[in-house]
């Protein structure tokens, strides 16, 4: 009764995905019913007065003993069923006890003992079904459902009378009368079990069923004979799960949906093969339903059998770094903080940190100055992201992810400290999808399942609230926009689809990860591709290539329009804005946008456009002047709208002694103060420079201090050069 089983996976419309082996390779399934026409005639063909003894037949026994000496040979066995169950599970059963002299008397002896045994213990009808479901009949099968299954293609239910009188002889000899091999030999030995059985005149429910057989009948049983291909659908999530099995099942329906499947293979491996000339070499991709966490498609890897590829790899499952995929959740957090839509975000040189400076970049290399809380998410903007992040604080937004079921970040997020905003730890697209799935669902988070109808009351679903339901909405409103992202993706046809629909792809920071999620309000989807091996995808290929792939498994779930739009925030309200400075627009502001400012609370006017000595310029905050001095731009700096600040270096920064190669000084950058002359002391010597303050230290190994002031206001921060 211990013994390990076959499970029959099946998709949520029914369809056979798998009947997983045993470790030998045996097939033993154990079916919810066993037809009353099936126990018939094994009952007739075994053990005629199965009902009528208690495991020892002692007629049969007398009878079998008579013809045994009588015929000077064996020509009948005399097991009950009950007997050859015993037989089945004995440990004693070995080739060692049959082989010495007097082995074969033991073995029946010994089978006539736990045979009664049994028969005390259990009643007939769990017997039989014990039986049926452990009777071998060779070709690493046991049991009349894998039986049914392997001879004939057919579900137990669904065999013909016929066919039923063929299984019940092949357990005889299964070389003889199996009729995959030898259809004639099983017929007619079915056909005289069917006689006898007809003979008998048996009554009873199954009687109708089994009476008459035609000549036809028997010859549709011996070619409709065919070996069973077993289907190997969904190998990396059927593995996934029978690892985490504790409790033994016979039968299970996933919410795969099958046809779904089959779509996202085959548009994955398709684009793994149209890009394996950029070392692009493997994919995978998971579906969900929001509404439920169902997991409606699980592809691990682009072919599973690809060794060279490492294909059973589950891609799903693996870790590898997101990139940029994980920003809207740091967005949304900071917008859970205080943070605003129309809020500007500096896009100019930054350095982070103090004995180990880190000094993040964007993608193309360039600083755009002043750019929108929504285009910073939507163009995927990486300096913005590590601000916010530096604002928000490592610790904090990793306990948000914590929230969010990203338990493989245990280990790896403190190491990365900022670089957590861009995705440098390793996570699991199971991870990114799900927790993505939290936009559309207003902020609720949801664990995933893979069992249809796991949640059988709407109640029994574990619902965590992240994010405020217009929080969640705001971010949908984001990577919804596709002005906002033109910075970045240019007007990219992978991100549009027919119905509303969010977006948001990563690369890791050496090209070999590439990830896109895409959600509606009714699914989420989510594709990597890359390479296991750790190479670098080369080419052009970005994240376009699985962007695509999300575009299209939505049109495939949605069709052309059917899904929902995305609900708007209930405490937010659209209105006007500069396109520069996201403060109200005046007369002078050229170009105005619409964004979501909060209800009730007044959007003060527009200060960065101004009209000077009649004409128009645009005065950036102090913050900006290195980015500002870069290049030729039009408009000027409001040196004085900040305080005094030494931007680099920072307290605590810890340089190391020049190399000889390239400058040989510490750059120093001083923003804000009320006066144009800086007034400098470095190491007890004095000196003054004016607006802009950026000027060049001696890089000298020691201790180094400098004390700043412009006007009334000053500051000072210390360093260490080390030889």
């Amino acid at each position: 009764m211990a013994r390990p089983n076959s499970v029959r996976y099946l998709d949520r419309n029914g369809i056979l995905l798998q009947v997983t082996p045993l470790a030998d390779g045996l097939r033993r399934e154990i079916p919810e019913h066993i037809p009353g026409q099936v126990k018939e005639v094994f009952i007739f063909a075994e053990d005629r007065r199965f009902y009528r003894h208690f495991g020892v037949d002692a007629l049969a026994f007398s009878r079998a003993l008579f013809q045994n000496l009588t015929q000077r040979m064996v020509v009948s066995g005399a097991s009950t069923i009950t007997m050859q169950l015993a037989r089945l599970i004995s440990i004693e059963a070995t080739p060692a006890n049959t082989s010495r002299r007097g082995g074969e008397l033991r073995r029946k002896i010994g089978e006539a003992v736990n045979a009664m045994r049994l028969e005390t213990r259990l009643s007939k009808d769990e017997i039989l079904e014990l039986y049926l479901n452990s009777v071998p009949f060779g070709f690493n099968t046991e049991g009349v459902a894998s039986a049914s299954r392997t001879f004939f293609a057919s579900e137990l239910s669904m065999l013909s009378p016929a066919q039923i009188f063929c299984l019940a002889v092949i357990p005889r000899r299964p070389s003889l009368y199996n009729p995959l091999e030898n259809p004639g030999a099983c017929v007619s030995a079915a056909a005289e079990l069917h006689a006898n059985f007809s003979r008998s005149k048996r009554r009873s429910s199954a009687w109708p069923l089994l009476a008459d057989i035609t000549i036809y009948d028997w010859k549709f049983a011996a070619s409709s004979a065919r070996r069973f291909a077993y289907p190997f659908e969904l190998p990396h999530l059927i593995r996934h799960i029978n690892a985490g099995q504790s409790e033994p099942r016979s039968e299970i329906y996933l919410s795969i949906d099958l046809g779904l499947q089959h779509f996202l293979e085959g548009a994955v491996a398709g684009s793994v093969i149209r890009h394996q000339t950029a070392r692009l070499t493997n994919g995978a991709a998971i579906v969900i339903d929001n509404e439920t966490g169902e997991i409606l498609a699980w592809v691990g890897s682009y072919d599973f059998n690809n060794e060279e590829a490492a294909g059973q790899v589950d891609g799903v499952l693996a870790l590898n770094q997101p990139g940029s995929s994980m920003k809207p959740l740091l967005y949304a957090m900071a917008l859970e903080k205080g943070f605003k839509p129309n809020d500007v975000i500096a896009d100019i040189q930054m350095s982070f940190g103090v004995s180990e400076v880190y000094l993040p970049r964007n993608f193309n290399n360039r600083f755009n100055g002043p750019m929108l809380f929504r285009t910073s998410l939507a163009s995927s903007l990486n300096i913005p992201a590590v601000y916010l992040l530096y604002r928000l604080g490592v610790r904090n937004f990793t306990y948000q992810l914590f929230s969010l079921g990203f338990d493989s970040l245990e280990r790896s997020a403190d190491e990365v400290g900022l670089g957590l905003a861009l995705g440098n730890a390793p996570v699991s697209l199971k991870e990114l999808v799900r927790s993505f799935s939290v936009f559309p669902r207003d902020g609720v988070y949801i664990p995933l399942t893979w069992e249809l109808n796991g949640r059988t009351q709407q109640n029994s679903i574990i619902e965590q609230r992240i994010f405020s339901a217009d929080t969640s909405r705001l971010i949908c409103s984001i990577l919804s926009d596709p002005d906002a992202r033109v910075l970045a993706f240019g007007p990219a046809t992978s991100f549009r689809t027919p119905f509303p629909s969010i977006f948001k792809t990563g690369t890791a920071n050496q090209f070999q990860s590439i990830v896109a999620l895409g959600a509606t309000t009714k699914y989420s989807v989510g594709v990597w591709m890359g390479n296991f091996t750790g190479e670098t995808v080369i080419g052009r290929t970005g994240s376009s290539v699985p962007a695509a792939t999300v575009r299209d498994t939505l049109v495939f779930l949605h069709g052309r329009g059917s899904a929902q739009e995305f609900p708007t925030p209930e405490n937010w309200q659209p209105q006007r804005i500069c396109a520069l400075s996201g403060m109200m627009p005046t007369h002078v502001c050229p170009a105005t946008i619409n964004e979501y400012i909060q209800t009730g609370e007044e959007n003060r006017p527009c200060t960065w456009h101004q009209m000077v000595d009649g004409r128009f310029e645009v005065v950036f905050p102090a913050e900006y002047q290195a980015w500002f001095n870069t290049a030729v731009r039009q408009g000027s700096i409001d040196f004085s709208s900040r305080p005094l600040e030494i931007t680099n270096p920072r307290d605590g920064f810890v340089y190391l002694s020049s190399s000889g190669i390239g400058r040989n000084e510490i750059p120093v950058e001083v923003i804000g103060g009320t006066e144009d002359e800086l007034h400098v002391t470095f190491n007890g010597r004095s000196f003054s420079i004016t607006r802009p303050f950026v000027f060049f230290l001696e890089r000298s190994p020691g201790f180094h201090t400098l004390h700043v002031q412009s006007g009334y206001e000053e500051r000072v921060v210390t360093f260490t050069v080390q030889p």
